[in-house]
């Protein structure tokens, strides 16, 4: 057998994990590394945090399973305390952030249909937009994303350049919902324009387009807030929210208000395992952490000092080309291959994110970092961008 036994999608560096503590994991040899990586924006509250053990050993010795054929208190408890803290009065509970888009894209496609609008099934995206690994939110991904193994792609997506003009073209070829990730993280951490997103808004409002934001990475308090589009002030009709939200335990939500849901009935959607008593168990206590008093303010804090002491290093070592993001979510463009130097920096004991577009090394620590250890990380940055510039200044 030539094919290895993990079918071959991932191409993983080899460093063989043991157990992680705090923001810290470590390999089988003991060696400790600092974790600015959080397993791709996920492991929110760091590694082993005592209230998420908590939460999974009460709960796994009470009910793991029954499906949503049966009332779930947990669930029930998680929904209210989203909708609480949202501009959403329902919330569907799946398993990932692929499967949170795809219920909000069957939202809006009953949506429209309901409105008498048929035609209405296009879904418009932007250029940068990364949105999962299904058909459909691979189509809705931007173009260069997808294989052309993969072919023949579903065709209800259009993606374009995030500029008011080429929207205002687009909607006229029968768009139904406006997909768009306040902060593009596979796309290279790019923030997207205020003015444009409330032009997005205004736009949607005036021909009945429904405007949905992908959270996945840039909600759960990665960026100072609940969900990135409080930075904005524009509320969208359906968000999807997953990544940090479950703090490591797979967990995927798809929030929306009453007008945009107000045609799906039951059967039309679905999840066995979403929503289950273990996984909202453990999301409650993952939302009850973010909201308690001072914790996104801490992550904004974080953020900054962060943000400055990369931007300080971009200030000496020209091969940062640029510094970009808010609050714990942020990246830094650089002269080399992205990917051999997220490697380069792991072999040295600090994990980072090499898989993003524009040559961008996603940084990605735990809410819970301190400045200490934010220190230890920027110091084995410095030590390697000393080892391989030639042009400090």
């Amino acid at each position: 057998m030539t094919i290895s036994s993990i079918l071959p999608v991932y191409s993983p560096i080899n460093i063989n994990f043991s157990y992680g503590k705090g923001i810290c994991l470590y390999d089988i040899d003991g060696k400790r590394y600092i974790d600015f990586h959080s397993g791709i924006a996920v492991s929110s509250l760091g590694h082993a945090n005592s209230q998420l053990i908590s939460a999974l050993k009460l709960q796994g010795e009470k009910l793991w399973h029954i499906s949503n054929t049966y009332n779930i208190p947990t669930a029930n408890n998680f929904a209210e305390k989203l909708i609480n803290n949202s501009f959403a009065d329902t919330v569907f509970f799946a398993n990932s952030g692929s499967e949170a888009v795809e219920c909000g894209l069957k939202i809006a496609r009953a949506y429209q249909n309901g409105r008498g609008n048929k035609n209405r099934y296009r879904i418009l995206t932007f250029h940068g937009a990364f949105h999962g690994r299904t058909f459909l939110t691979c189509a809705a991904n931007d173009k260069q994303k997808f294989s052309e193994l993969l072919n023949p792609q579903i065709d209800w997506c259009d993606n374009i350049e995030s500029n008011i003009e080429s929207v205002k073209k687009a909607i006229s070829s029968g768009i139904g919902v406006i997909l768009i990730e306040p902060i593009q993280g596979q796309g290279g951490i790019k923030i997207m324009n205020e003015t444009f997103i409330k032009e997005l808004r205004k736009l949607c409002d005036e021909n009945d387009i429904l405007l949905f934001f992908d959270c996945i990475q840039c909600g759960a308090g990665r960026t100072g807030k609940l969900f990135a589009y409080e930075h904005i002030g524009v509320k969208p009709d359906i968000c999807a929210l997953a990544k940090g939200i479950g703090g490591g335990f797979p967990l995927g939500v798809c929030i929306a208000t009453e007008k945009a849901a107000k045609y799906m009935t039951v059967g039309m959607h679905g999840s066995t395992f979403g929503g289950n008593p273990l996984a909202t168990s453990i999301g409650n206590i993952v939302l009850k952490e973010l909201l308690r008093p001072g914790f996104l303010e801490n992550v904004e804090i974080r953020g900054k000092y962060l943000k400055n002491r990369l931007e300080d290093l971009a200030s000496k070592f020209s091969m940062i080309e640029e510094v970009r993001g808010k609050g714990l979510m942020l990246g830094i463009k650089v002269k080399a291959d992205n990917q051999k130097f997220a490697e380069e920096l792991s072999y040295r004991g600090l994990l980072t994110v090499g898989v993003t577009s524009d040559n961008v090394v996603r940084i990605l620590p735990p809410l819970i970092i301190t400045e200490k250890e934010i220190d230890e990380g920027i110091d084995i940055l410095t030590r390697y961008l000393s080892e391989n510039s030639s042009d400090l200044h």
